[in-house]
């Protein structure tokens, strides 16, 4: 599953359709805390499966119900996940989404945090999209780098959906 398509330079072999296509496809009748709570134990049994270490934070309806910052992440891993919901709440967007999107208008990525900017294009944020309600949270992965931080989310997800 991860890092498929690590040696691709733009928004890691993905492309604009796709992501577009992730996020109508992981489209919720509904997401409670409880949901969240779900999600976050399938995003911990993930890292188990893989043995691989990601920060993974689910922000809903204006508060973190779920964080989770195993071993060897940390506080660079922590701010990543901040910046990825406040883009993804700004846009509606998964920010891998937001970074295909921009490199397909000549926007360059800056792949750092910068303070100044209202958001971040990389991989590892992704909508909680309610159907007929919107964007309601968002999920944020930080770890092994762009493409598998977005991979995880996907991941995790689809696992939430066939459960």
């Amino acid at each position: 599953m991860f890092g498929e398509k690590e040696n691709n330079p733009m928004a890691p072999g993905f492309e604009l359709p796709e992501l577009i296509e992730q996020e109508e496809k992981f489209i919720f009748d509904s997401f409670t805390q409880s949901d969240a709570l779900k999600l976050g134990k399938i995003m911990q049994d993930i890292c188990t499966d893989y043995d691989v270490s990601f920060g993974c934070e689910i922000f809903l309806n204006g508060v973190t119900v779920f964080k989770s910052m195993p071993e060897g992440t940390g506080r660079l891993n922590d701010a990543w996940m901040k910046r990825k919901i406040d883009t993804v709440l700004l846009t509606g967007w998964s920010t891998m989404r937001l970074w295909a999107f921009n490199e397909m208008i000549g926007v360059k990525r800056v792949p750092t945090i910068v303070p100044e900017t209202d958001y971040v294009t990389c991989g590892g944020g992704f909508p909680i999209n309610v159907r007929g309600v919107g964007v309601v949270g968002a999920i944020a992965s930080s770890g092994p780098g762009d493409q598998i931080d977005h991979e995880f989310c996907i991941e995790a997800l689809e696992r939430f959906f066939k459960e």
